[in-house]
């Protein structure tokens, strides 16, 4: 009986799996993807789906902006037709953020962001307090003012997940659970990617496993320095209309979805390991971070809290492309907090690489071989 044999083995069924699964498929590429646990059961399933690609560090900008707009409009794009090829309506709608200011160091710094946002073409602008409480007067009497920009979306992330996981299914990709073991390599030639169940042969595998692609550098023998950082999310009920904004402060957002009328309310970042379960320190954080930007909700209900891993690059960038040393083996990991607006992108990146078309995008900021004086 001859060994089973795909074109490309995509490890992980998040965000990122998914989308490169998806535009794989759709030309025609024969895909299995293996999922440990369940297509989104981790840190895509429980994301926000807040995509705003602006991009508020200035080291960053040159080199993530093209990735996070690119992104952004690709969102734009698919909407109507993934849903139409999933049957899953996952919520995307274009929305308005704002970044509100406490201080007046914070103003000044979101002030700063302000204005290199808008050299780069950027719908925003900077609003005193009295036009921000016009926007929502349930925002703190505290701020100083806030930066508002059109440039943002939202999506439902676990249905999202879905529908890209359903539309790949649609144009032949196959999802199986499974656990990944190791690979197996002929010179620098992949042959086959190694399963709990068995091997399966193939001439290219995509790791895709989030927090848990740096567990398989030893099977690389190439460092992959990504670690996972812990995000805790509330979503609490409240009365009163929804918002009609995205606010964020710091690292905190508040969103109101659309599917259940919750408030969706995070996020933490913590250095935990691979601890993903809520504890009552996050918990209590999370509800101090709300009550500040709204006081209003003091009284909300908790829902549900939620704890979730994201993969943070060494460098803080996200890490696509072929790892040296092998032929055939790719890697689309770190992208950190970012996962869901930039998995669009890179399912077309990846797509690329691996048919060996003209990039679209420029991937060598993101390449794997910038890791190179990792190794020992």
């Amino acid at each position: 009986m001859a060994a089973e044999k795909a074109d490309v083995i995509i490890i992980g069924a998040g965000a990122i799996g998914c989308a490169i699964a998806y535009f794989l498929s759709r030309e025609g590429v024969k895909v299995i993807v293996v999922e440990q646990d369940s297509i989104g059961a981790h840190a895509s399933g429980y994301a926000p789906g807040i995509l705003n690609p602006q991009v508020a560090v200035p080291e960053y900008l040159e080199t993530m902006l093209p990735l996070t707009t690119k992104s952004f409009q690709l969102h734009k794009e698919l909407y109507q037709q993934l849903v139409a090829e999933s049957g899953i309506d996952y919520y995307f709608r274009q929305s308005a953020i704002l970044t509100l200011a406490f201080t007046r160091a914070e103003a000044q710094e979101i002030k700063n962001k302000v204005e290199m946002l808008q050299q780069q073409g950027f719908k925003i602008r900077w609003l005193n307090g009295d036009a921000v409480h016009l926007i929502d007067s349930r925002i703190s009497p505290e701020i100083i003012g806030a930066a508002y920009s059109e440039d943002a979306g939202e999506l439902d992330s676990y249905r999202y997940v879905l529908a890209l996981a359903q539309a790949a299914e649609k144009y032949g990709a196959e999802i199986r659970n499974g656990r990944f073991t190791g690979l197996k390599r002929k010179g620098a030639r992949l042959t086959a990617v190694q399963l709990s169940s068995g091997d399966i042969a193939c001439d290219c595998t995509v790791l895709a496993m989030g927090p848990w692609t740096g567990l398989a550098a030893s099977s690389l023998d190439f460092p992959v320095p990504v670690r996972p950082q812990k995000g805790q999310t509330l979503r609490v009920r409240a009365s009163g209309p929804p918002f009609a904004t995205i606010l964020a402060w710091d690292t905190n957002y508040i969103t109101t979805t659309r599917q259940d009328a919750l408030i969706y309310h995070g996020a933490t970042h913590e250095d935990a390991g691979f601890d993903e379960e809520p504890s009552t320190a996050g918990r209590d954080k999370l509800i101090d971070s709300l009550v500040t930007m709204v006081p209003s909700l003091i009284g909300a209900e908790v829902v549900l809290q939620t704890a979730c891993l994201r993969p943070l690059a060494a460098d803080g960038l996200p890490i696509i492309g072929e790892v040296p040393g092998w032929n055939g083996v790719y890697l689309a990991t770190g992208h950190w907090t970012k996962g869901i607006l930039l998995s669009p992108v890179t399912g077309r990146m990846v797509t690329e690489l691996i048919s060996g078309s003209a990039a679209s995008i420029p991937t060598e900021p993101f390449s794997v071989s910038r890791f190179n004086s990792f190794r020992s």
